[in-house]
Parts: C-alpha cells; sequence; structure tokens
C-alpha cells in the first residue's frame, strides 16, 4: 500500500513504514524515523509555492507531473515498495485544519491520480482506490 501522511505524524515512528518525502527539501526538524528518500517529481514546483488558490494550482500542478512522466513515476513508487513495507508519501502540511490542503489530497481528490493503494497507472493519472491518506493517529492505516 501507498499512503499519504505528514511528516510529523506519529505513527512513522513505529518503524512499520517506508517514509519518503514528496517535498522540494528536507525538514530541519527531528525526525523520530529514518527517511528513505524524497521524491521531487511529485513535489510541486517552486513557481507554486505561494499559490494558495486550490482551483489555478490544481492544473499547473498536473501540468508539473504530466512533464515528469506518469511511468517515470511508477519506477520510482515501485522501487519503494520492494522494500518490503507499506510506503507513506509525506509533506509539511496538516491536513486535520479547517481549509488546509496540499498538492497530496488535490492529487487524490482530482480524480486523475494519485500514488494511492494501487498507484497511478502508466499513460494516465487515474485514481485506483478511494482515497490512501494516511490516519494522523496511532492507529495505523484503516
Amino acid at each position: 500500500m501507498i499512503y499519504t501522511s505528514r511528516y510529523q505524524n506519529p505513527e512513522l515512528a513505529t518503524g512499520h513504514y517506508t517514509v519518503v518525502g514528496v517535498t522540494r527539501g528536507k525538514p530541519k526538524f527531528p525526525l523520530k524515523y529514518p527517511l528513505a528518500g524524497n521524491i521531487m517529481e511529485i513535489a510541486p514546483p517552486g513557481y507554486l509555492f505561494n499559490e494558495y488558490d486550490r482551483g489555478r494550482f490544481t492544473p499547473r500542478y498536473f501540468q508539473h507531473m504530466d512533464r515528469q512522466g506518469v511511468d517515470k513515476i511508477v519506477r520510482i513508487l515501485a522501487g519503494y515498495e520492494r522494500l518490503g513495507k507499506d510506503v507513506v508519501l509525506c509533506c509539511f502540511e496538516d491536513v486535520r485544519k479547517p481549509n488546509e490542503w496540499c498538492h497530496r489530497l488535490v492529487v487524490q481528490a482530482d480524480g486523475r491520480g494519485h500514488p494511492g493503494t494501487a498507484g497511478p497507472q502508466p499513460g494516465s493519472w487515474r485514481e485506483e482506490s478511494a482515497g490512501a491518506d494516511f490516519p494522523d493517529t496511532h492507529a495505523g492505516p484503516d
């Protein structure tokens, strides 16, 4: 399974997951778990950093993702899955807060696909599962 979460989710410290960033930079705060890597291809490009309108952000983000190439992203994700644990893709935003959103939710909600339970299918961003945001609790994935 591939989930998404925030770097500060305490569940990640259990050691049950391969944790991978999808951000332009690493956290500046200490993590209580190893970070297996960072997938820059999924991170929003710098020109979208100050775009807070989701309606304007979404098409430009997907243009960025299309330029990166679905096949390339699928290969990267598969490499992390081969490590044998569920993979959690992390960014900084706490989407439990009202009106908070981030690129990982844009991909999931858009319906073009996301790095969710089945992963994006080669050639298109098509959602294969009903959301996969990792719960921000100690209970683990649903």
